[in-house]
């Protein structure tokens, strides 16, 4: 393992503050609203697993984008696709659970690891085996009252909104995931009119950016 790499994918993450979560089924639309997210200011971006062609929207992504912008994998469920993860250019995987053996061969293969925990039971677990950072999913069951002794760093992910978004990062999240409410809800649509996107759903993730930039200007 390459603790330095492995270090500095953490770091990075939390400058990110939020990670973007690219899931649907129409790749292409995928990929271009990866980039433009970037534009805005997005500096990691995660392509859940269980959409088509995950593999080569991370590729295209890598390409494409800066060394500047994190590219990971969701929904990681088979520790078997590891090492295509990171072929392709993946950074760092999430999870919404554990599975067995993900921290260790994730960052055997320099590749940052998050695992899913949805209680203290498995948020020791996962620190146990190792977790850098843990991923609290779905976040609606986790409060930020129950993690003031929590020392590992944590995310939420699951219904985190334009409104939510600086609560949980206020209240000492590591960064956070956010899917629809900031990528936007027409990223499963073959129809290429869709409109959704650029009536309203595009001035809120810029918006978010925004904030967030200037966050770190005062910072």
């Amino acid at each position: 393992m390459d603790e330095v790499r492995i270090k500095e994918t953490l770091t990075h993450l939390k400058y990110a503050g939020i990670i973007a979560i690219l899931r649907g089924q129409n790749s292409e639309r995928m990929i271009h609203r990866g980039l433009t997210l970037a534009d805005m200011g997005c500096t990691a971006i995660e392509v859940t697993l269980d959409s088509p062609h995950a593999l080569t929207i991370v590729s295209e992504l890598r390409q494409k984008l800066p060394t500047s912008v994190l590219i990971g994998v969701g929904t990681l469920l088979d520790t078997e696709k590891i090492k295509s993860c990171v072929k392709v250019g993946a950074e760092y995987a999430l999870s919404p659970t554990n599975p067995v053996g993900m921290v260790r061969h994730c960052h055997a293969a320099n590749m940052l690891a998050i695992p899913g925990v949805a209680n203290y039971d498995e948020l020791g677990a996962a620190i146990a085996d190792g977790a850098r950072i843990t991923k609290l999913f779905p976040a609606n069951e986790w409060s930020p009252d129950q993690l003031t002794s929590v020392v590992v760093p944590w995310m939420p992910v699951g219904g985190v909104d334009a409104q939510s978004v600086w609560q949980w990062l206020d209240a000492g999240a590591w960064c956070v995931g956010m899917g629809a409410n900031l990528c936007g809800s027409d990223l499963n649509d073959e129809d290429e009119d869709s409109t959704t996107w650029a009536e309203s759903e595009e001035q809120v993730a810029r918006g978010i950016f925004m904030e967030l930039q200037r966050r770190r200007n005062n910072a």
